[in-house]
């Protein structure tokens, strides 16, 4: 099998996929950022790396470094969570699209594993694109729907769907006696940004989770996973 990973390639082999017009995935999850007591920080910058590999060997793609800093603003009141500022991030993914279209990548997919971050990667993807003549589209996952019956009543961040996917591609690195069922009034569900203290101007949760990880099963994980990976296949598909 071909390395598809360009951190891993010589730069000669890059220039060699570049010139054959393979398609370019470019992972975008944060490196630093709150999951709950039972998953690590780099929960979103892991799983888009996993997924984006697994897309990859179905797409015969090469895989760009994860973009691991971006705009998490709902985050940052928990110690280590880590947010660029909208412009900044805009710049940095804007200047790292650029930098692969102009040393000839043609087609281009991103994989964006966050909410906030949504709006950046779009207009990056379309200014960059119609800029460069490059062909860029951009999934994001948390809006792919699944055929999946969730035991929790109400999720959110570090919640069942999270965990479960964890589960399936790095149980490891997974404390489920550290998770804690968060499930809060309904009025509280998609409220930002969460808070570690109580503040009326804020979700409160003691533990960063928004949601019922205890329900998590690694089955409904490698189901998800699965779902997810058929979508960015699908999606890189039509890029070519």
């Amino acid at each position: 099998m071909r390395q598809r990973l360009i951190e891993r390639m010589s730069w000669d082999e890059v220039a060699d996929a570049l010139t054959s017009k393979r398609l370019v995935i470019v992972p975008v999850g944060a490196f630093a950022k709150e999951h709950g007591r039972h998953l690590p920080m780099n929960t979103d910058a892991l799983t888009a790396a996993v997924l984006s590999a697994a897309a990859a060997d179905r797409l015969d793609a090469i895989v760009a470094p994860v973009v691991g800093f971006g705009f998490y603003p709902a985050f940052t009141r928990y110690a280590g969570s880590q947010s660029l500022s909208e412009d900044t991030f805009a710049a940095l993914l804007g200047d790292i699209l650029r930098g692969l279209a102009d040393q000839g990548a043609k087609r281009l997919l991103l994989v964006n594993t966050g909410v906030s971050t949504r709006r950046v990667v779009d207009q990056a993807a379309f200014g960059i694109g119609r800029d460069t003549g490059a062909r860029i589209v951009a999934v994001h996952t948390a809006l792919i729907d699944v055929d999946i019956e969730w035991s929790q009543r109400q999720g959110g961040h570090a919640d069942e769907r999270e965990t479960s996917l964890m589960l399936a591609i790095a149980a490891d690195v997974v404390g489920m006696d550290r998770a804690e069922d968060a499930e809060t009034d309904p009025s509280e569900a998609g409220k930002f940004p969460l808070s570690p203290w109580p503040d009326p101007q804020a979700h409160y949760s003691p533990s960063g989770v928004t949601g019922n990880p205890v329900l998590a099963t690694a089955e409904k994980g490698r189901a998800y996973m699965e779902a997810l990976v058929a979508e960015i296949v699908a999606t890189g598909r039509r890029l070519a």
